[in-house]
């Protein structure tokens, strides 16, 4: 009977491990070619499934067999023997044969964890809160057969599996939280750490990237590319992502179809000339500054002049100065890497007068190129006689008309491409909404610029480091007001918001005007007849809330704080709980802490735990500490039958106490009861017992 039992449970056990093999191969073949993965499938399944059935002379027989055909498989159809698909169908294979031919509890314990890693290899070909369930069953999996494999019964399995997981879930969290996150290649470290790495390795990148003229489709097509422009070390916080431009050329006129720079933009005389060459001439023309930052860049070769600086530079370095249109330039042209200290203010608004010429300049409109822009930029200069209120209904458009912007936009380039993305298409690149927004605002007669660089950047291992790479290019839009200068207006916040937080930080500079009456609203709402204010003829109705919508809330938070938990939202989440100081030594140091006092809470529940389990032991313990007093207690080296021969004639007249209470522990220590209800009342009958005595002796 006994081996039969033996026998059915091993049975049980194999095809639990089976089902669990599966579950960690199966998925990752599914994403592989179907003419591959299919014969594969059978043949892992077929092995896993027959493994109950093999002698021991059959194995090395299927091991052989196996190789070969999953050999014929890659040779045929997949035609490839170094691709990544060859690798993991290899590796699925080899551990599915390991575990057929494992040999006691060790080893299968071995090819379990392996299995755990499969699950995890596998859980690449889903994405989202499905390959986070994925990988959910597979830790409940792994640990569902390590306690299999080791023994247990299975009320005992469940009841251990739930301890663990309420036990493993409050570290598993702080790790999650707390341990600084590594986002980006590894060599990234190494620029970290001063190791001499070139920021782009690839000689035919280095001198690719923004040039002196801009079409459309030239941003999106530089965003497709990873290769660095830069790295940047901060003093103190760095700040939020979206409040960093990088500015590189300023384009002032426009053909029609694209974007050039000034005259003589790389003549250094004129350069020199114009350039602001102390502190106190930019201080002349700022007229407000906000949030200074200072920090050290290392700017891979572009062959060009510019350096990328941050917006509004205000310092000085070696070899480089700021232009009059706040460019930091080179003296020489950057034909291999260069270092430069810099100042910046993120919020600013100032520069120098206009001249006529740069006036007209920056107002030019081409003569026969998007017509129904430049009208509607007319219209909307009708009744607002700020710049600020004309670049308020410039936003209401932006912020109302549905625009989206996109990273592969297929808009031709032609004379009247703006029109079709402003009004028709509505979708585009984000040369295509700023190049219009652009457009719109010299239409109502604010001079305006266009500027090109980057925007944001990727935080390195939460240090004071950010790399800025070609997928951060971005182009903006500065409007001139004769009242405060040069502002920085930036029409994708206006269709795309920034985060409440960053928008705390940086204050709108533009504010709605002010209505002062009810015929001055109708004046305003009258005069940009085009403006897409989407007024409802009759009242829309809310769709009912789904009863589902708190999943959809759920979804939403894991994607947000769990799979797309980076070093941004990280430093953003710290921030929320009150750390100042968010870098690597802080966090760790909590990791630390927090450790710490989790140990000290499960020291404490474990001993309190452990007391109710030996409650018998206790008060065995309990009262020979109160016998010690009297020299009567039970020495370590000494047995109870030996103790209580030692004590009969020097504790004569309590003897027959002890003796009584010391013959229950006995029977508890090491006479097994008939049944639970009969140990339950031995102890209680003991636990009695000992205390009276005890306060006999007291």
């Amino acid at each position: 009977m006994l081996a039969s039992g033996l026998m059915q449970r091993s049975s049980s056990n194999h095809w639990v491990i089976s089902l669990y093999f599966l579950l960690a191969t199966l998925p990752g073949l599914s994403v592989m070619p179907a003419s591959f993965a299919l014969p594969l499938a059978f043949l892992i399944s077929g092995i896993v499934l027959v493994k109950a059935w093999l002698p021991a002379n059959g194995k090395a027989v299927l091991i052989v067999v196996s190789l070969v055909i999953w050999a014929i498989c890659v040779h045929w159809l997949l035609d490839d023997w170094l691709s990544g698909h060859t690798f993991l169908s290899g590796l699925y294979l080899v551990v599915t044969l390991k575990w057929i031919e494992s040999k006691g509890r060790t080893e299968s314990m071995v090819v379990t964890t392996i299995g755990l890693v499969l699950f995890a290899l596998s859980s690449l070909s889903f994405s989202g809160f499905t390959a986070l369930a994925y990988l959910l069953l597979g830790v409940c999996g792994y640990l569902y057969v390590t306690l299999l494999l080791s023994g247990t019964a299975t009320t005992q399995m469940v009841a251990t599996s739930a301890k663990i997981l309420v036990l493993g879930t409050p570290i598993m969290v702080l790790l999650f939280v707390t341990v600084p996150r590594i986002q980006g290649p590894l060599w990234d470290l190494g620029i970290v750490m001063g190791l001499p790495i070139e920021l782009v390795i690839d000689q035919d990148q280095k001198e690719q990237g923004l040039t002196a003229s801009l079409q459309a489709g030239q941003i999106s097509r530089l965003k497709k590319s990873d290769e660095p422009i830069l790295v940047a070390e901060f003093s103190g916080t760095v700040p939020y992502k979206s409040r960093l431009y990088w500015r590189g050329p300023v384009y002032s006129n426009y053909t029609g179809t694209e974007w050039q720079m000034r005259p003589n933009w790389d003549n250094r005389t004129q350069l020199l000339r114009k350039a602001f060459r102390k502190q106190q001439d930019l201080d002349s023309v700022i007229t407000s500054k906000r949030d200074l930052v200072a920090y050290e860049a290392r700017i891979t070769a572009n062959g060009k002049r510019w350096m990328y600086g941050l917006d509004f530079p205000y310092g000085s370095s070696p070899e480089t100065f700021i232009s009059d249109e706040f460019q930091v330039l080179g003296i020489r042209k950057l034909r291999q890497e260069f270092n430069y200290e810099q100042r910046a203010y993120l919020e600013y608004t100032g520069g120098r007068p206009l001249s006529q010429e740069e006036r007209q300049r920056f107002l030019q409109l081409p003569k026969k190129s998007n017509r129904r822009l430049v009208a509607w930029g007319r219209d909307m200069a009708k009744g607002a006689q700020t710049t600020n209120e004309r670049i308020h209904r410039l936003r209401v458009q932006l912020a109302s008309g549905e625009y989206q912007v996109t990273q592969l936009p297929d808009i031709d380039v032609y004379p009247d491409s703006l029109d079709e993305f402003f009004f028709e298409r509505k979708q585009g690149g984000v040369e295509h909404l700023a190049s219009a927004s652009a457009i719109a605002l010299r239409a109502a007669g604010v001079p305006t610029r266009l500027v090109s660089g980057y925007r944001g950047g990727s935080l390195i291992a939460l240090t004071n480091f950010v790399v800025v790479r070609q997928a951060n290019a971005h182009v903006w839009v500065e409007a001139w007001d004769d009242a405060i200068g040069w502002q920085r207006v930036e029409p994708l916040d206006f269709v795309t918001p920034p985060k409440k937080e960053e928008r705390a930080q940086a204050e709108a500079p533009i504010k709605k005007p002010k209505v002062k009456n009810s015929a001055q609203a109708a004046t305003d709402t009258s005069s940009a007849p085009s403006v897409a204010t989407k007024t409802p003829t009759k009242r829309q109705e809310r769709p009912p809330e789904s009863n589902l919508s708190w999943l959809r809330t759920l979804s939403s938070g894991l994607e947000t704080w769990v799979l797309n938990y980076n070093p941004e939202t990280q430093v953003e989440l710290m921030k929320k709980s009150g750390l100042r100081v968010v870098d690597w030594k802080s966090l760790l140091g909590i990791t630390a802490l927090g450790l710490a006092l989790l140990g000290t809470i499960y020291g404490a529940v474990l001993a309190m735990s452990r007391r109710r389990r030996n409650n018998v032991l206790f008060h065995f313990e309990k009262l020979n500490h109160r016998l010690s007093s009297k020299g009567l207690e039970c020495l370590p080296h000494e047995c109870p039958h030996q103790w209580l021969q030692r004590i009969e004639e020097p504790a004569a007249q309590m003897y027959p106490a002890i003796a009584a209470v010391v013959q229950d522990y006995i029977n508890l220590r090491y006479t097994p009861a008939a049944d639970a209800a009969e140990r339950q009342a031995r102890e209680a009958r003991f636990i009695t017992n000992s205390k009276r005595l005890y306060g006999m002796l007291s």
